[in-house]
């Protein structure tokens, strides 16, 4: 083997055992279950690049990429099995809950009081096992939420979580929506 070659071999053999060690969920989850790119092609430049932070850190937020994208916007238990860790542990406005089953819930009581509901990605920032999301969630309010009863007003709001990745699912969320905005919209506390 040639002098120059040896620091992309290994490169590219721990870009392979991080994956590994993430487990075959995180690289089904990234989308690089044989260790590819999107094109095909085992990427030199991002396997000289690595280093334990950062690889994390594009895995995660890779896979982040791929629950916004195709979880949220259908709430699929199947889909959840994929994403989200059976444990999970989720801080939304002051309570702590846990589990993914509670999270389906919340997920679906979302989608009943807001069954056009969209959560629009503004940024997306990674760093080692944590990504942040800004969102924007938008969608006509059709069912109960917070206590009020439909109301069919439109409503926008913006909202920002973290989240907290393990073995290539999410294991822990912490999320604080501008539910002040909500409930004006609709009407149940009156505008500033």
């Amino acid at each position: 083997m040639r002098r120059h070659t040896k620091p992309a071999v290994v490169l590219t053999t721990l870009t392979a055992l991080t994956l590994s060690a993430f487990g075959a969920g995180a690289a089904e989850a990234a989308g690089t279950a044989d260790g590819t790119t999107d094109s095909g092609s085992t990427s030199r430049a991002a396997a000289e690049s690595f280093s334990w932070n950062h690889g994390t850190a594009r895995v995660n937020k890779r896979i982040m990429e791929r629950f916004t994208g195709e979880f949220l916007p259908t709430g699929d238990p199947a889909l959840a099995r994929k994403f989200i860790s059976p444990d999970i542990v989720m801080h939304f406005g002051g309570r702590t809950q846990q589990g993914r089953d509670t999270y389906l819930g919340v997920v679906a009581a979302n989608m009943k009081a807001f069954p056009d509901l969209k959560w629009t990605v503004e940024d997306m920032r990674a760093e080692g096992d944590t990504v942040a999301i800004r969102y924007t969630m938008t969608g006509t309010h059709k069912g109960p939420f917070a206590g009020v009863e439909a109301t069919g007003r439109a409503i926008r709001a913006e909202s920002m979580a973290f989240y907290r990745l393990a073995c290539g699912k999410i294991v822990e969320e912490r999320a604080q929506l501008d539910i002040l905005s909500v409930l004006q919209q609709m009407g149940a506390i009156p505008a500033a």
